[in-house]
């Protein structure tokens, strides 16, 4: 933008003859917008904060106005570098929303159409008030301004096209990252999987033993009655692990919601008796079903234990659907999320607890796309912390 001009003050005071008096004013505020623009650019005044698309737009805006400052001194729209005014809104289409793109191409037309009645005339031929000259004047005008609307619906669009692109790649790139991750932990789950089955074999083999030896003692007795049953839990889990593995298996099942709870809390509550899990469904009957129950199922058990550890004292499990979709939220009275742990919810190792390792979200927010669901974490006005998970409805085979 400083070039052009500059080029243009040359010929105006060397290239024409008689040479010209340069426009003092205009040149003054020229250059010391371009100095002021050229300093807040330079990498050692750089702001750490970006420039916003608003202030990117009003520096446009004055790069026209002081260029056509310039232009009005030096013959107007005869001024054969009047065609400078595209520069802007080339940069404009390139980098500002579609809107602001077709503010400015208004903007740089009217000012244009302007310079076509009042500026300060040029001397020699480009004075000349002929009817060719005119024609040829308006000429301009028309090409400048198809040109200027083909810049605002072609390019702007294409960039607005590229951007998208660029953050769908960006997008692709970070699910990607967090695939492999969960496809390491799949495969060291797997492992941890068929590995655990003999260790807890024995375990239930020496507490059965261990009870027929101690019958006499009816409180240990009871105690190791509740070791075996959890011993049990850990196989049924084990073994639901290992089936779960056919994906595309438990996509295609369907199961009710009001089934699917209730057997979660079931299972849940075998896991953790001590902690009271209160539930309820709310919605037109009969219920609607949900696809990968077995997935599903899993999320849930990940998220309420999560829960429970925030929460001790109860934990809240509540379906409700309608409109093709089903909400299911989990609400605890724990403390909640800090701004920043809220931003770092669902990456990988990230946790708020002192020994978790930040997988529980992670596996739930990829499991959920997949099924056409996703997961929200939100402070309730009550207080009380609550898992959102959202995911369409089928219609139940009963």
């Amino acid at each position: 933008m400083v070039l052009g001009p500059g080029i243009m003050l040359l010929w105006l005071r060397f290239g024409l003859t008689p040479p010209q008096p340069l426009p003092l004013l205009a040149v003054a505020l020229f250059l010391g917008w371009g100095m002021l623009a050229f300093a807040a650019v330079h990498p050692f005044a750089r702001r750490m904060k970006p420039v916003t698309a608003g202030e990117l737009f009003v520096y446009l805006h004055l790069d026209i106005l002081a260029l056509a400052l310039l232009l009005f001194f030096s013959g107007g729209a005869s001024n054969p570098f009047v065609s400078l005014l595209l520069l802007p809104l080339v940069i404009a289409a390139l980098l500002l929303p579609v809107g602001q793109v077709w503010v400015m191409t208004a903007v740089t037309v009217a000012l244009y159409t302007g310079l076509m009645f009042d500026y300060r005339p040029l001397p020699g031929m480009l004075t000349c008030y002929s009817p060719g000259f005119q024609a040829h004047l308006w000429g301009m005008w028309l090409v400048f301004t198809i040109s200027a609307l083909l810049i605002a619906g072609f390019v702007a669009r294409l960039a607005a096209a590229l951007r998208v692109r660029d953050r769908q790649v960006a997008q692709l790139r970070e699910q990607a990252l967090r695939d492999e991750q969960i496809l390491t932990l799949g495969l060291f789950a797997a492992g941890a999987a068929h590995e655990l089955g003999t260790p807890l074999s024995t375990i239930a083999v020496l507490a059965r033993e261990i009870e027929y030896r101690l019958d006499d003692d009816a409180e240990l007795c009871a105690d190791l009655g509740t070791l075996r049953q959890q011993v049990n839990a850990c196989k049924t889990i084990l073994g639901d692990l290992l089936r779960s593995a056919n994906l595309a298996a438990d996509r295609e099942a369907m199961q009710p919601l009001d089934t699917l709870l209730e057997h979660i809390r079931n299972r849940w509550q075998l896991l953790r008796p001590g902690i009271p899990l209160q539930m309820r469904c709310t919605g037109p009957w009969p219920p609607p079903a949900v696809a990968a129950p077995q997935a599903i199922g899993q999320t849930l058990i990940n998220l309420l234990n999560n829960a429970a550890d925030a929460s001790p004292q109860q934990v809240d499990l509540e379906g409700r659907w309608g409109a093709g979709r089903v909400v299911i939220e989990i609400r605890d009275q724990g403390a909640g999320l800090t701004r920043e742990a809220a931003h770092h919810a669902g990456e990988a190792f990230f946790s708020t607890k002192e020994d978790g390792v930040g997988i529980g979200l992670l596996l739930a927010n990829a499991a959920l796309e997949r099924l056409g669901g996703r997961v929200s974490l939100w402070r309730d006005p009550r207080g009380e912390t609550c898992t959102r998970i959202d995911l369409p409805a089928y219609a139940s085979a009963g």
